[in-house]
């Protein structure tokens, strides 16, 4: 007995596996255990990284990279709603790994500074019209 499902299973997942090792060589490069990063093909590739430390502009917040198929690396901060508000962005979709370890330590580090003033990014503070 043969069952037709009518669509076809692709278990290929050769693009997973790049993404993972590609992460991997990153966080691996920033002296990191991993734990705190991952990654996701859907809806579109992109991987996050928590880092250690903070941005001496930004000593508030925690800071995170990331990168996304459609525009690379970026470090972003939370901003006060949690929400991540990218700080710096390293040119080119796909750098070498080591390319990118230096980027973050560079910015870490103070030798760059951030490419945004996040202070617009954050909300107004609500007044109360009584």
């Amino acid at each position: 007995m043969t069952i037709d499902f009518g669509f076809d299973i692709d278990f290929d997942d050769s693009a997973a596996r790049q993404l993972r090792r590609y992460v991997r060589e990153v966080v691996t490069g920033l002296g990191l255990r991993g734990d705190s990063s991952c990654f996701e093909l859907t809806p579109l590739p992109g991987a996050y990284i928590a880092l250690e430390g903070r941005l001496a502009e930004h000593p508030d917040h925690y800071v995170a990279l990331v990168w996304k198929e459609s525009a690379g690396w970026s470090i972003a901060i939370e901003n006060r709603l949690g929400e991540l508000v990218e700080v710096a962005r390293l040119e080119g979709l796909h750098p070498a790994p080591a390319s990118v370890v230096s980027w973050v330590r560079e910015v870490l580090h103070g030798d760059k500074r951030s490419n945004r003033d996040f202070a617009a990014l954050l909300p107004e503070p609500r007044t109360s019209s009584s």
